[in-house]
């Protein structure tokens, strides 16, 4: 049975590759591969059961947030408590004339940056530290926006004042979560990390720049508000939200100067998934879509000044209007989706004009070569799921190609010596895979004089030069002694894989693990060609030009995917590769990737998924794993 499966599974391999490609090339689950390398191996198969996972984790590890004592005020020499609030947010208190300050960075000094990493890989999660000068902010700003809220006329909010927070009203009807609602409303009328660098206190009371404050503020709300979370299930959720924030503000696809975008949107998705548990349920709730668009479009971003500004002011405007507006009905996000769905159908489209005369020109050079092109995705196919040295890949997707194309010119597409090239290849792959049986191994020996004759012919019908030749029959001849005669097998570090759903494995480097969780959400892959052929539309990379680094998204690939062509955010031109190329200055470092079109919340999802099970005991770790297979 064994020796059964060995044979079998390079085929069924095959099969499921060529299954999967010609469903994304007929716009059926294009995205597959894509969505499964991104996927943790312990998120549930339905959304539905995605909280429970989160709790059972957050049960396992502890509580993710240390408990610890929230000040009251701060206790800053010469200032009655309370009253440094008052004065640097203008609102009541001396000399104030209760105009709201205005939510400036001016003067302020934010957090660092996170850390900068190779590309593609997330910066590592850092370890929760929580600032009792910023809870004792976060509490001042929440009883401000009490007394605020209680001094001002009725319904001016709703009729558009300009007080600074709303009439709470519609908060009255959620219960015994009425106090946390109130609370997190309050904030949310505030660029809350601003207005707390403003108020915080010099570091030492000194003067001086402001303190820092950090842009995840979620595991410092969920301690500020820990005496009005009344249901355990609001407390985790917070959690979790405070642990897909933690990946938002490392994902490395999202420009360092646009965080603050999404720093913006925490107290509102905080409240969305608190009202509404279908927040993590359905895949199309309008939060969790809001979050997904902002991260498409701040892709690539800084490559160009002008689409950067004008992304930023649409993103502002609709952010604010959430922040301003939310109260219990999402239905404030499904508008700010809808005007965000048009600005980024608007620049694909704009996008889409700009290349047509470059895919014009692909299109007729694929027709050109529509031979040569088709014998090229049937090579493709011969080498997919296979790690085979240079030479020996790029022999057959060059010389032999070249060859096999040149008799479907001559006698036909399906003419015998095309069937007898192909099955040259054929053999020639089979050859170079190390043989455990005798059979096998004579086999091999009977093969070699007919399999060495054949290569041959295609090297003198095109004249390839000898020194190339001679690479070529030189490391084909050191694998067949090795297949013949394979050495002692060596124990090694099992490579991480991508998840086996398909059938198909992309292997890649061990992921280095922290006490914070796994470096990356997913490992690139070893065998770049194989991720080059799955590459669908929407995946960025980064290309080293001689005019600097650039980030480009794959726009259009051709019928048969011989030309793939990326466009930059500025569309004032377009790279065109072959497959073959592309896999290349991959390989070399030329090109790195960005991000695969996975939308951000599930790449948050699975990286704090992962990141609970670093923190997991490895006995408990083991169950979950068992749990989820089963569950699969």
């Amino acid at each position: 049975m064994e020796r059964v499966l060995g044979d079998l599974t390079p085929a069924v391999n095959k099969i499921y590759i060529s299954l999967n490609r010609y469903l994304a090339d007929h716009n059926v689950l294009p995205e597959i591969k894509a969505a499964l390398r991104a996927r943790s191996a312990l998120r549930p198969v339905e959304d539905s059961e995605l909280l429970p996972a989160f709790s059972k984790m957050l049960a396992q590890t502890g509580d993710v947030i240390p408990q610890i004592v929230v000040p009251d005020t701060f206790s800053t020499p010469g200032t009655p408590p309370g009253l440094r609030f008052l004065d640097d947010l203008g609102i009541g208190g001396a000399g104030s004339g209760g105009t709201p300050a205005a939510a400036s960075p001016s003067g302020m000094q934010p957090a660092a940056a996170p850390t900068a990493a190779p590309f593609g890989v997330p910066a590592q999660p850092q370890p929760v530290m929580l600032a009792p000068e910023i809870l004792a902010g976060l509490s001042a700003l929440a009883k401000l926006g009490t007394v605020a809220a209680a001094n001002a006329p009725p319904g001016s909010y709703a009729a558009g004042g300009d007080n600074l927070f709303p009439d709470l009203d519609p908060l009255m009807a959620l219960g015994s979560s009425t106090a946390l609602f109130n609370t997190l409303a309050a904030w949310q009328k505030l660029d809350l990390r601003t207005a707390l660098a403003q108020a915080l206190p010099p570091p030492g009371n000194a003067a001086g720049p402001v303190a820092s404050v950090p842009l995840n503020l979620i595991p410092h709300i969920r301690v500020a508000v820990q005496d009005q979370i009344a249901n355990p299930t609001d407390r985790i959720t917070m959690d979790v939200i405070a642990l897909l924030f933690d990946y938002v503000f490392r994902d490395p696809s999202i420009p360092d100067d646009m965080r603050e975008l999404f720093g913006r949107l925490q107290i509102p998705i905080v409240k969305a998934a608190l009202l509404d548990r279908a927040f993590f349920s359905d895949r199309k709730h309008p939060a969790r879509r809001l979050l997904d668009l902002l991260a498409e479009g701040a892709v690539g971003a800084s490559s160009n000044d002008v689409y950067k500004e004008q992304f930023t002011s649409t993103a502002t405007r609709l952010i604010d209007e959430v922040c301003r507006d939310f109260e219990v009905d999402v239905k404030v996000f499904e508008t700010a989706t809808k005007a965000l769905i048009q600005f980024l159908d608007a620049e694909r489209q704009e996008t889409t004009q700009a290349l047509q005369s470059d895919v014009d020109q692909a299109l007729q050079a694929e027709d050109r070569e529509k031979d040569r092109a088709e014998v090229a995705a049937l090579v493709r196919d011969r080498l997919a799921g296979l790690t085979v040295p240079f030479e020996i890949r790029s022999f057959a997707e060059t010389i032999w190609t070249d060859y096999v194309a040149r008799l479907r010119v001559e006698h036909g597409s399906e003419s015998p010596p095309v069937e007898t090239a192909m099955h040259t290849l054929d053999d020639m792959l089979w050859s170079i895979v190390a043989k455990e049986r005798t059979a096998q191994k004579a086999r091999l020996t009977r093969m070699i004089p007919t399999l060495v004759s054949g290569l041959r012919r295609a090297i003198t019908l095109l004249q390839v030069p000898a020194d190339r030749a001679k690479r070529f029959f030189d490391t084909l001849y050191g694998l067949h002694i090795v297949a013949i005669k394979p050495p002692p097998e060596r124990k090694v570090a099992r490579p991480a894989t991508a998840p086996a759903a398909e059938g198909v494995t992309v292997q890649g480097p061990e992921v280095p693990t922290t006490e914070q969780g796994p470096a990356t959400v997913s490992p690139p892959p070893l065998n770049v060609h194989d991720y080059v052929s799955e590459m669908v539309p929407g995946t960025w990379l980064r290309f080293e030009t001689d005019r600097g680094p650039l980030n480009a998204r794959l726009t259009w690939i051709s019928p048969l995917r011989t030309k793939y062509i990326f466009t930059s955010r500025s569309r004032s031109r377009a790279i065109v590769y072959s497959p073959e190329e592309l896999a290349y200055a991959l390989g070399a470092g030329r090109a790195a990737l960005i991000v695969e079109p996975v939308p951000l919340f599930d790449r948050a999802v699975s990286a704090a998924l992962d990141t609970l099970a670093a923190r997991t005991p490895a006995e408990e770790r083991a169950k979950l794993a068992v749990a989820q297979q089963a569950t699969a």
